[in-house]
C-alpha cells in the first residue's frame, strides 16, 4: 500500500472538515508544515483510522458525490480562477457546499 505525504498545500484534503480532525493512518505521513498548520488552526490530529459507521448505500452515493463535488470546486478554484491560498478555497468550497445543500 502506498503511502501519502501531507503537506501544507494539500492537507485540506484530508481533513475532515465536519469533525474538525486529521486521522492519520498507517498510509499518511504528515511533514513538520502540515503539523504546524494543524496546530495554527486547532484541529485535532487522531492517530488511526477513522471509525466506519453503517450506513444505506444511497448515503454512501450522496456522500461520494458531495466529495466528488468539493474536490471538483477546489480544482475550478484554482486552474480557472487561479487561487492558490488554501485558507479561501477551502472557505469559497465550504459557502458554496452550505449554498447548494440549503436550496432542497
Amino acid at each position: 500500500m502506498a503511502k501519502q505525504l501531507v503537506r501544507r498545500d494539500n492537507i485540506d484534503e484530508f481533513i475532515c472538515h465536519d469533525e474538525n480532525k486529521l486521522y492519520v493512518g498507517q498510509t499518511l505521513i504528515l511533514t513538520p508544515g502540515a503539523k504546524d498548520y494543524l496546530q495554527e488552526k486547532n484541529i485535532s490530529v487522531v492517530y488511526g483510522e477513522p471509525a466506519k459507521p453503517e450506513t444505506e448505500p444511497e448515503v454512501k452515493a450522496a456522500t461520494a458525490v458531495a466529495t466528488d463535488l468539493r474536490g471538483r470546486i477546489e480544482q475550478l478554484l484554482q486552474s480557472d480562477f487561479s487561487i492558490s491560498d488554501r485558507q479561501l478555497i477551502t472557505d469559497v468550497t465550504r459557502k458554496v457546499m452550505e449554498k447548494l445543500e440549503n436550496q432542497h
